[in-house]
């Protein structure tokens, strides 16, 4: 569902979000709870999240397209953003089983979505802590090295703060760095078979898979079509500090089998 939010928010909650930015103070404010520009959507969000909690609707998703306010050496600088969040169970109530919450990689997921059919850049998501966002589940999205965003779940402390009764995941975009996409073009398909090969890979732990499949992009193998980890293990028969990545690689010729 769409959500449409006051550019205006009450200091607290800026404070909250973004606490090394420097809020920016209307001179003449509505009134003191809507005092200071939004320098990020979720300020917005947030609140109606919790809304939605306190009236009896524990499965929320909501997003929102609007712009955000930050200084610059320039001035006042408007971005054009889109944020969304979700919590609550995965699907609604069903007699077959008890649903499943929402968790980190639902989120991640949906970004990944977006991303896909916003951009022909390559996105990585990297581990980095946000001081809204939960230490061990925050990502930096970024495309061809660039920040583009952020995603991951929402801080603990935040949570209370809003009066969130469940965890909640959130992420942000900046429109005009993550859609830069290339119209499509046709590419013709090969009418011979294509093959696929696995390959287990020990990596240490920190390894993530966005860097294995960014090598194997960079190799550009002609033959190469497509790949994917379809599994990961840790346990017996892998040393404490690494990790088995199944990966999938799938060949295809134009000339030959």
């Amino acid at each position: 569902r769409e959500a449409v939010t006051y550019s205006f928010v009450p200091a607290e909650v800026e404070q909250m979000l973004n606490p090394e930015h420097q809020p920016i103070r209307l001179a003449n404010p509505i009134s003191e709870e809507l005092a200071i520009m939004r320098s990020t959507l979720w300020s917005g969000l947030l609140p109606a999240v919790a809304k939605n909690l306190n009236r009896q609707q524990s499965r929320v998703r909501l997003f929102e397209s609007g712009l955000n306010f930050v200084n610059s050496d320039s001035g006042i600088l408007q971005r054009k953003q889109l944020a969304g969040v979700i919590t609550g169970p995965k699907s609604d109530e069903h007699w077959e089983g008890k649903a499943k919450q929402v968790d980190f990689f639902d989120i991640k997921g949906d970004v990944e979505a977006l991303l896909a059919e916003a951009t022909q850049c390559t996105y990585s998501f990297i581990a980095v802590e946000h001081p809204a966002l939960h230490p061990g589940q925050s990502a930096q999205v970024t495309a061809d090295g660039k920040s583009v965003g952020w995603v991951g779940a929402l801080h603990p402390r935040l949570e209370k703060s809003f009066g969130l009764s469940q965890s909640v995941f959130l992420f942000e975009l900046d429109l005009a760095e993550a859609s830069e996409k290339i119209l499509p073009a046709y590419q013709k398909l090969s009418k011979f078979p294509s093959i696929r090969r696995d390959v287990a890979l020990i990596v240490d732990k920190s390894v993530s898979s966005a860097t294995i499949s960014n090598v194997i992009t960079s190799s550009e193998i002609n033959e190469l079509i497509s790949h994917r980890i379809f599994d990961v293990y840790e346990g017996d028969g892998v040393e404490a500090k690494q990790k088995s990545l199944a990966l999938g690689l799938i060949f295809q010729d134009f000339s030959r089998t």
